[in-house]
């Protein structure tokens, strides 16, 4: 059918001009979602920075705006204990996969920077390990709150409230193979749990600042909330980081963390001091002690000594990690022996290949433990 003549001029030239905003309009929204793309796809896994615009598997650093970052990881491990029955799994049991938000927003003399950051397992769809049994799904989800806060970035340092990982667990840890089977602190090779190289606080104010190479970090409980809480009111724990002060490629420092409510509220506390020293281009060494009073899942209260190395050759890099535990409870002391190889495909993928074992003194139940993962950061 043929279109109707204009019959009067003005109006279909109105027609016509609203045609072309709202055409206009339509490629501006397409336009502002692609950038948002293109901007969100540049974030990529890294460390935890000064400026606290990031924490664990964090993004890229970066000026205003959203991001969104992530890790991806999936491992077999063959694990045995003693003469009883191997157990064999394809699981992310220590919660290394990782999706997070974060942003930073320019405030003139300061920042706003806020970051939150989920634990999930992709090969079993439950964020908690296997340990917990999900019959009952009270206790298990899909995502799992990592770390999630809010601060103030200024000239003086960081101050914020929210949950963190505790200075005593960033601060002179050196395993690569954090969160995954063959990991120390799951030999007992360093300590573990809240209180340990492991978990994260909730519930705290985080202060942070760095003059020159010391950087110095204290995070403290302030809920006195009982449900759901893994620190209390009081409950602290600071570090205390010095690198490339008194020798180039030289990191030392030392770290606690402190238990109000241990010991019938007399306090308990895990004492670290830690070291690195990058030997030569390509081979570094490390070091921790801990005097522990808060026994953990793989080691009682007592004194725990990691030695090791980290070698780099072509894609390759190689831990290998030597740990001592001097129990305070008689025929406990143990060691443990770890060697990993982290074979980097790209600068976003890698595969680790490794065996730690722990041997206790008069025992025949040493932990045997291999492991084969592959991890995607983005």
């Amino acid at each position: 059918m043929a279109q109707k003549p204009c019959i009067y001029h003005s109006l279909c030239q109105n027609n016509l001009n609203t045609h072309i905003i709202n055409k206009g309009r339509l490629m501006k929204k397409l336009y502002t979602a692609a950038m948002f793309m293109v901007v969100s796809s540049m974030a990529v896994a890294g460390g935890q920075g000064m400026d606290h615009s990031s924490h664990s598997a964090s993004a890229a650093k970066s000026g205003s705006g959203v991001h969104f970052y992530g890790r991806l990881y999936v491992g077999y491990d063959h694990r045995a204990t003693g003469s009883a029955n191997s157990v064999d799994s394809l699981r992310d049991n220590g919660g290394k996969s990782r999706l997070g938000i974060k942003f930073k927003e320019n405030l003139g003399s300061m920042s706003l920077v806020g970051n939150a950051e989920w634990k999930f397992d992709i090969a079993d769809g439950n964020s908690t390990s296997d340990a917990t049994d999900c019959s009952n799904a009270q206790d298990c989800r899909t995502f799992d709150l990592h770390v999630g806060n809010l601060g103030f970035q200024t000239a003086l340092g960081y101050i914020g409230m929210g949950s963190y990982e505790s200075p005593y667990k960033t601060m002179g840890m050196y395993d690569h193979n954090m969160d995954t089977a063959i990991a120390l602190n799951e030999h007992g090779g360093t300590s573990d749990g809240t209180f340990g190289i492991a978990g994260a606080w909730e519930s705290s104010i985080m202060l942070q600042t760095k003059i020159g190479p010391i950087e110095l970090a204290y995070l403290r409980g302030m809920s006195e909330q009982t449900n759901n809480t893994t620190v209390n009111k009081s409950d602290y724990s600071v570090g205390l980081r010095m690198a490339d002060m008194f020798l180039p490629g030289l990191e030392v420092g030392f770290a606690r963390n402190h238990d109000k409510s241990g010991d019938s509220n007399r306090g308990l506390s895990n004492d670290k001091l830690f070291a690195s020293y990058k030997v030569m281009p390509g081979l570094g060494i490390f070091y921790t002690g801990e005097e522990v009073e808060i026994a953990g899942s793989n080691h009682a209260a007592g004194d725990i000594t990691t030695y090791g190395l980290h070698y780099k050759m072509g894609h390759n890099m190689i831990q290998l990690a030597y740990g001592d535990g001097n129990m305070d409870a008689t025929t406990t002391d143990y060691d443990v022996w770890s060697i990993s190889n982290q074979m980097n495909l790209s600068k976003s993928t890698d595969i680790t290949i490794g065996y730690t074992r722990k041997g206790v003194e008069g025992s025949n139940d040493a932990v045997r433990s291999y492991g084969l993962g592959i991890t995607h950061k983005f």
